[in-house]
C-alpha cells in the first residue's frame, strides 16, 4: 500500500484501508479503499477509462493480457443456460451478469461507474463463448 502513496499512481492519497481475505481454495485477495484528495478523484469517464477497462483485449495485439483477462477476470458462465451456477438465485445472477453493453463509461445515480463495454470481441472461456458483458474489470 505504501507504493501507492509514494508513487502517486492514482494521485495524492489522503487515507487508505485494506483487508486481506482468503478464498475457498486458500488464495489471498485484497479489498482496498483509497481516498484521494478532491483534485485527484476520478471525475470524468475519460479519467476512469485510463485506469479501468471492462473489455476483452485483442489476442493478436496483446496475447498475454488477453490470456489473463479470459482466465482470471471473466464471470461465469451463468444465466438461463446454467441455472445451477453458484451465483444464480431465482433465475438471475446475484452479481448482475451479464452487464449491459455501453459505448462509454458513465456514473449511476449512486456515483458508481458503469464501465464501457462495447459490443464485439468474444472469447471461449470455460467451454463457452463469452463477450465483454462478462468481464469483471481490468
Amino acid at each position: 500500500m505504501d507504493d501507492l502513496k509514494v508513487h502517486g499512481v492514482f494521485g495524492k492519497s489522503i487515507s487508505h484501508v485494506y483487508t486481506i481475505e482468503f478464498q475457498k481454495r486458500g488464495l489471498p485477495h485484497a479489498h482496498i479503499l483509497i481516498v484521494l484528495r478532491a483534485d485527484d478523484k476520478f471525475s470524468t469517464s475519460e479519467h476512469i477509462d485510463k485506469f479501468v477497462c471492462a473489455e476483452i483485449p485483442s489476442s493478436i495485439e496483446n496475447p498475454r493480457l488477453h490470456e489473463i483477462v479470459t482466465k482470471c477476470l471473466m464471470h461465469g458462465p451463468c444465466g438461463i443456460e446454467i441455472p445451477e451456477a453458484s451465483c444464480m438465485e431465482a433465475g438471475q445472477c446475484k452479481k448482475m451478469f451479464p452487464r449491459e453493453f455501453r459505448t462509454e463509461t458513465t456514473m449511476n445515480v449512486s456515483g458508481y461507474p458503469l464501465y464501457r463495454r462495447r459490443p464485439g470481441d468474444t472469447a471461449f472461456v470455460r467451454g463457452r463463448e463469452m463477450d465483454k458483458r462478462f468481464v469483471t474489470c481490468c
